[in-house]
């Protein structure tokens, strides 16, 4: 089978609904064909809506609907409250945000080196022109990935690419030994 029975029972409300791209459509319907167990659940899912949908069934009493409808309208009576409390929800997760973003700056700094700290690098760098991450190797660093790009240094630092930890690294290494 192409897709696992866990995958299958994740995307059945949108397979039921026609929200899955076709592609994922027609995995979902070769494994059904395939699995007893999910083309069950996949008839009990539908059945179950079916039933929800059919208003004979699921009529409420005439006293409970004004009791509900009573009690919807006293909820509703009062939105300053939950705009006071949606609010101050809202003001205590401000410092939380800043402060994972706070950290989140710190780490990202302490992975990659400062610019300034590439003192054993001079001449030509190498950057892969297919990488997402804008990051300078030696050449023949072994973290190179695709097709390289021979840039200055100094240009490679002003267009934004960092240095690879990993063979600024080395390099220092080499320059102190």
């Amino acid at each position: 089978m192409g897709i696992s029975c866990e995958e299958v029972w994740r995307d059945l409300s949108g397979y039921i609904d026609g929200e899955l791209h076709p592609s994922q459509q027609v995995l979902l319907d070769v494994h059904f064909a395939e699995c007893r167990h999910c083309a069950a659940v996949l008839e009990g899912t539908r059945n179950v809506i079916q039933v929800y949908r059919d208003e004979r069934i699921l009529t409420m009493p005439e006293a409970f609907r004004e009791r509900l409808q009573e009690t919807l309208r006293e909820q509703t009576a009062t939105p300053r409250r939950s705009f006071l409390a949606w609010a101050l929800a809202a003001a205590a997760a401000l410092p939380v945000g800043f402060g994972l973003y706070s950290i989140l700056s710190s780490l990202k700094r302490r992975t990659s080196l400062p610019a300034r700290d590439t003192a054993p690098v001079t001449g030509l760098v190498a950057v892969s022109q297919d990488a997402k991450i804008k990051v300078f190797h030696i050449a023949g660093c072994p973290k190179l990935q695709g097709k390289p790009k021979f840039l200055p240094v100094e240009k490679a630092l002003r267009d934004g690419y960092a240095p690879c930890p990993y063979c600024i690294g080395k390099a220092r290494q080499e320059k102190k030994g």
